[in-house]
């Protein structure tokens, strides 16, 4: 079932905690960024036993690729600490521990797993971080914002390898773990092949056109990095460009499922923003929607992987981290999930070039840029359909 609201009922508290005051208070009760003192600077000197940096495992590895690499890696790696590492995580149980089995089965090393929100995670990562704990987590995997949030605390370290080399989301201390891959979607029942839109104009011009109007971090990119750096525009040229475009005939849909739920029933002609990875399985299921001509650009979210700079395991970290962007990312099909590297079956296609999220957008303006979705949510007029 679905219900409608007013646009305006509580968008800004609904949606964001918001992530830049909810991570600023985080962070402000701890004591700030980490000093050497704290351990977060020593990255690459060998601690007092005399165990390996990263800095030694890199320059172990140099130059090696492929089965040589993982080869010298696991040799490095076995009887490196005493304990097992820890991956922080947000993948689902279900999914993270067949990875986690087989890795152990790869290499004969055994990894334990810490499951939370991201939320949760940053929290721990924090405080750990403020109380200099010995025991941090090794390896960290979550959502992009997250992952930017910690590289600007200086708790990552630097990720150096080949195994980034055909991710489509690639940091200087993370990397793509699986995206989310936003799509323009329609239904060819209402919308005829030779009518199909080729741009995102066309597409928000549709009449009966959903807009997932809580999809600023989207909008914010396709306004900045499309519109504005690719296309010349201002950024006032291109807002105007996307009011004008969905002023007549576009309905404000707040839920992805639903909106793709609707697509499929004919309820609306085409949506904005909806997920690869919910489009494409109920097409094969022969729903009458299409994606394809892909209107460009796909702007990808991802949840990235990244290692803590203090940890005591560089060897085993590193190990476990270019498993998730190598043999975790052909699992990834399997719990429905898109792998960050294209052309994997089952995956995204590789032909397509995809754009990441601007995650400054995110963390250093997204009042402004919630504010100016709202004005679009506004030009649409009506009310907003939501999931109850």
């Amino acid at each position: 079932m679905a219900r409608i609201r007013r646009p305006n009922s509580g968008l800004l508290t609904r949606y964001a905690c918001p992530v830049v005051l909810a991570y600023t208070l985080l962070i402000a009760g701890c004591s700030g960024a980490p000093t050497a003192e704290g351990g977060a600077d020593t990255e690459g000197e060998p601690d007092e036993g005399g165990a390996m940096s990263l800095d030694d495992v890199y320059a172990e590895l140099e130059g090696m690729t492929g089965d040589e690499r993982r080869e010298q890696l696991v040799e490095l790696a076995t009887g490196e600490c005493d304990q097992q590492i820890t991956v922080y995580t947000t993948m689902n149980v279900e999914d993270i521990s067949p990875v986690l089995e087989q890795f152990s089965e790869d290499t004969g090393l055994d990894v334990e797993q810490y499951r939370a929100p991201n939320q949760n995670i940053v929290r721990r990562v924090l405080q750990e971080e403020d109380a200099n704990v010995a025991d941090v987590a090794d390896v960290i995997a979550v959502n992009d914002v997250e992952q930017e949030i910690l590289a600007r605390e200086g708790i990552l370290a630097p990720l150096n390898t080949p195994a980034t080399e055909a991710n489509a989301v690639v940091e200087d201390t993370w990397a793509g773990a699986y995206l989310a891959v936003y799509i323009a979607a329609w239904n060819t029942d209402e919308v005829d092949d030779s009518e199909a839109p080729t741009s995102w104009e066309e597409v928000l011009e549709t009449d009966g056109m959903a807009y997932q109007f809580g999809d600023f971090a989207w909008f914010a990119t396709l306004i900045n990095d499309w519109y504005v750096e690719e296309q010349g525009m201002t950024e006032g040229e291109a807002v105007e460009l996307v009011k004008n475009a969905v002023r007549d005939g576009a309905q404000a849909v707040d839920g992805h499922t639903l909106g793709a739920e609707l697509l499929v029933a004919g309820e609306y002609s085409a949506a904005s923003s909806l997920y690869h990875h919910t489009i494409a399985p109920l097409i094969e299921d022969g729903a009458p929607l299409a994606w394809e001509p892909v209107v460009e650009p796909m702007i990808v979210r991802s949840n990235g992987v990244g290692m803590h700079r203090r940890t005591p395991c560089p060897a085993t970290s590193l190990l476990l981290t270019e498993y998730m962007l190598t043999d975790m990312q052909e699992m990834l099909p399997e719990f429905g999930r898109t792998p960050a590297v294209q052309g994997i079956p089952g995956g995204f296609p590789a032909e397509y070039d995809t754009m990441p999220m601007n995650l400054d957008l995110v963390l250093d303006n997204q009042e402004k840029w919630e504010s100016v979705n709202e004005e679009i949510t506004a030009a649409i007029g009506g009310e907003v359909l939501e999931e109850d």
